[in-house]
């Protein structure tokens, strides 16, 4: 019976917040412009093969995933609490967990159909361009549909962490305003605030070159790209290439996520 009724109040939660995003227009408009935005630098940049695709791909996607992902979730808890919802759901035997993780996952499920269908359809670029997919002359190294493959289960999870720092600054808001000022912060220090700081160690010698590595697995975006450039790139040239601890990189992600929605859950205020 507590498993059934743990189920229960996930699901509900989880439905509710799928029938929320699939009601609002600008989450479609939202979903158009990535999809457009992707594989219009898909059909530019992607045709040699799917490796040259992921590179092609991987800083537009270090920008565009955690625009999409905020942009679904920074008023989450927020909104909820700004109409009342959250006392309303005090009253019910709900758990700020089960809560937490029916709003991530509902609000994941939308994110990840966005951003897998949108990879999917650019991944196409290479087989119809009839460019080389077997070859990567420039390099000497073996492509394959594998690596996009990678790319595409690695931007899942990077997703996913940035989805979790953003309900926690969802729960931490209190106006309308300090939300989208929150966000829009969120935005800025992931995309470039965490690699300014490592670059700044290193100028300014707090981090030497021999913990580098494990410096830039702090960062989701470069532990993020650390782990696309080793198992998406790295098996598929002949060059080394130089990035974020693989282990350090997935110890980070996994704290990351597990800590903000643990904290984003215990914020909402529900007993």
């Amino acid at each position: 019976m507590v498993v059934s009724d743990a189920t229960q109040q996930f699901t509900a939660v989880f439905e509710r917040e799928l029938r929320a995003l699939a009601r609002s227009r600008s989450v479609w408009l939202l979903a158009v412009g990535f999809f457009a935005l992707i594989v219009a630098i898909a059909v530019l940049g992607g045709q040699a093969g799917y490796v040259p695709l992921v590179l092609a791909l991987l800083t537009p996607v270090e920008v565009l995933v955690p625009v999409l992902v905020v942009a679904l979730g920074y008023r989450t808890i927020l909104g909820d609490r700004l109409r009342g919802e959250l006392k309303v759901l005090d009253t019910f035997p709900i758990t700020p967990i089960r809560y937490g993780l029916g709003v991530y996952c509902g609000r994941l499920a939308v994110a990840l159909g966005i951003l897998v269908m949108t990879l999917l359809v650019a991944g196409f670029v290479v087989p119809l361009s009839g460019g080389t997919p077997n070859v990567l002359a420039q390099s000497g190294g073996l492509d394959s549909p594998v690596y996009y493959a990678r790319f595409v289960a690695l931007t899942m999870v990077f997703a996913g962490v940035i989805l979790a720092i953003t309900l926690l600054l969802s729960s931490v808001a209190r106006s309308a305003r300090r939300g989208l000022v929150s966000a829009v912060g969120l935005l800025l220090v992931v995309v470039i605030g965490f690699d300014l700081v490592v670059i700044a160690g290193v100028g300014q010698g707090w981090i030497v070159e021999r913990g580098l590595s494990e410096a830039l697995a702090a960062s989701p975006l470069s532990a993020y790209r650390g782990l696309v450039m080793t198992y998406a790139v790295e098996p598929a040239v002949t060059m080394t290439v130089r990035a974020a601890s693989p282990i350090a990189s997935v110890f980070s992600l996994a704290v990351w996520t597990s800590l903000s929605l643990l904290t984003a859950s215990a914020l909402t205020g529900i007993e």
